[in-house]
């Protein structure tokens, strides 16, 4: 015995099958999809990764040239020989500039205004120096004037008399 309405109950279980079909290729086509984003995401992210790394190590080498930069022209005015020093901060202080302008300006924001003071420092320092070597030339120049100067006033002479 065939219900009566077989061919309606027929036609909703097709249409319930493609409905059950067209849910299921939507379902897994958005799955794949989603993971298609994600790993291109997850690329992405790794490459990012990889290229903040870089900076960072990059970063991280400039900090330490500038910090030996310090520590060398904390070495000015010292027993050291200042001329060859200053060769030798120069030196490193150009070297540093040419690795810096091979970078992205905003990421070394902090290292360039650094660099510009380090200028100014040095500058200042090399002022010192400099400042120094005349007092201690003017200095000389005083004592000998000084000794000069005794040994002139032992020796006055007083109408044709020398008083010693």
């Amino acid at each position: 015995m065939k219900a009566q309405n077989s061919e309606a109950i027929n036609r909703g279980y097709i249409l319930f099958a493609l409905y059950l079909a067209a849910c299921v290729v939507v379902g897994v086509s958005v799955y794949f999809f989603f993971l298609h984003t994600s790993l291109v995401e997850l690329n992405r992210i790794v490459n990012k990764t990889e290229e903040y790394d870089a900076i960072y190590l990059r970063q991280i080498e400039i900090t330490a040239d500038i910090d030996s930069l310090y520590r060398y022209a904390g070495l000015f005015n010292t027993n050291l020989n200042d001329d060859q020093l200053q060769n030798a901060v120069s030196r490193r202080k150009q070297d540093l500039l040419t690795s810096l302008n091979a970078l992205n300006g905003r990421d070394i924001r902090l290292h360039q205004k650094l660099m510009s003071r380090i200028n100014v420092f040095l500058g200042v320092k090399d002022s010192i120096r400099i400042l120094k070597e005349e007092e201690e030339i003017i200095k000389n120049e005083l004592r000998k004037c000084i000794g000069e100067n005794k040994q002139t006033s032992r020796k006055i002479t007083l109408g044709g008399k020398e008083i010693k």
